[in-house]
């Protein structure tokens, strides 16, 4: 993968609390652009992992936890005391595969890994996807509807932004342009669902229905 020369990528300033950089057809965060250029050299594979991939505010953290306590349910019973869960955030038990200066800490994980992250299938690495003969472990997508994404990132950035203006029309607007964490939406869930269709192995896609009261 070449390096990434972050400012000669097509600038969005309209998508707080984060600026976007347009990469690979993707809308990236900026703080992570460097993550996922050292996720390509850096980062080891091992076929035990377990990735779970999502467009972000899409059942990220629910997925975490539970796919967390399934791998760990041996060494942490579900009712044991201190059970990691019951003492720190699933973001901290399941790290992120393009969060910078992680590599020795991914590296040092036990097998297997349960790891996580937002990168848009087609901009993953080779390694991972196996385009050339590696050995990734398994991908786990979920996804959500795009109504019910966007207003969990619009009360997302809200918070971020404590007083400043940002109205559920303009983000409305940025989401349906593509402009959004990693967006557009739908090709982030197409490129995953295409995968799926095409790996032997199967690249699993857990469907959450609300059933009515």
């Amino acid at each position: 993968m070449a390096e990434i020369v972050i400012s000669s990528l097509t600038l969005e300033t309209r998508c707080p609390p984060f600026l976007l950089r347009q990469y690979g057809g993707f809308w990236i965060p900026e703080p992570f652009l460097p993550g996922v250029a050292a996720a390509h050299t850096q980062f080891k594979p091992r076929p035990s992992d377990v990735l779970l991939a999502s467009f972000p505010k899409s059942g990220t953290t629910w997925l975490k936890a539970l796919a967390f306590a399934i791998l760990n349910r041996v060494k942490h019973p579900p009712r044991q005391p201190d059970h990691p869960l019951r003492r720190c955030n699933p973001h901290d038990c399941v790290k992120y595969l393009e969060w910078v200066d992680q590599g020795d800490v991914l590296e040092a994980l036990p097998s297997p890994r349960v790891l996580a992250t937002h990168i848009p299938y087609t901009l993953l690495p080779a390694r991972v996807t196996a385009v050339d003969g590696g050995s990734g472990g398994r991908i786990v997508y979920i996804c959500r509807d795009p109504k019910d994404a966007l207003v969990s990132m619009w009360f997302f950035t809200k918070k971020k932004l404590a007083d400043e203006a940002y109205t559920i029309e303009e983000a409305f607007e940025l989401f349906c342009d593509g402009r959004a964490f990693y967006g557009p939406q739908w090709h982030h869930v197409a490129g995953y669902w295409e995968a799926s269709r095409k790996a032997a192995g199967g690249c699993a896609i857990p469907q959450v229905r609300r059933h009515a009261p």
